[in-house]
């Protein structure tokens, strides 16, 4: 099993969010994203090749808000708001089709009050999946799996003020499902906000 990435991020001073305050669930899983997808991958290149390609320009360094639009190869999508029914999310659920041997991303924006050291960050993906954390990249898992919650872990500072999370999620076939949650001393961690827009 690949490990989750020790990487300590710099801040990204931008400004407080406004009225609309969002937190993790009881159970610390984010829920509310901002997704974009489905993207067709090229015929014969396989999910790991394609994790490590960037399908978007400046992938790892995305601040995207809902109605965006963005122009991927011949195609058009647009970022909108996604909030998970459960403690994982569902591309094709929401898409409300099965994409086989695509990639999508999920961005959200969490704000801190004050810094939180070596809090855990516990992933999951189906399948392949890569997170990028404060514009660096922290994670990468190369193969094709099912979701099974928690399936890494790995420190992370969480810093005062905006921390954004990447996350970049490859469909070989069917289900196309990743999961995220912060964790310290087993619980999760309070006092974080989450919105799907950095202003």
């Amino acid at each position: 099993m690949k490990s989750l990435i020790l990487a300590l991020s710099g801040l990204l001073l931008l400004p407080s969010f406004g009225a609309e305050e969002l937190k993790p669930d009881s159970e610390g899983y984010i829920r509310d994203w901002l997704m974009l997808a489905p993207i067709p991958l090229p015929e014969g290149e396989s999910g790991s090749d394609a994790l490590f390609r960037p399908q978007i320009r400046d992938e790892a360094t995305l601040r995207p808000q809902a109605g965006d639009k963005i122009k991927v190869g011949a195609k058009e999508l647009t970022w909108q708001n996604v909030t998970a029914s459960t403690n994982y999310f569902d591309f094709n659920a929401v898409l409300k089709t099965v994409n086989d041997h695509a990639a999508g991303y999920m961005v959200t924006y969490i704000e801190c009050e004050t810094d939180r050291p070596e809090v855990i960050m516990a992933v999951a993906s189906n399948d392949e999946g890569r997170i990028y954390f404060n514009g660096v990249d922290i994670y990468a898992f190369s193969e094709p799996r099912t979701l099974m919650l928690d399936a890494d872990k790995g420190k992370v500072t969480l810093k005062k003020g905006i921390n954004v999370i990447v996350f970049k999620v490859i469909n070989e076939k069917n289900n196309w499902q990743g999961a995220a949650r912060f964790l310290q001393n087993s619980a999760a961690v309070k006092g974080i906000r989450i919105a799907t827009t950095p202003q």
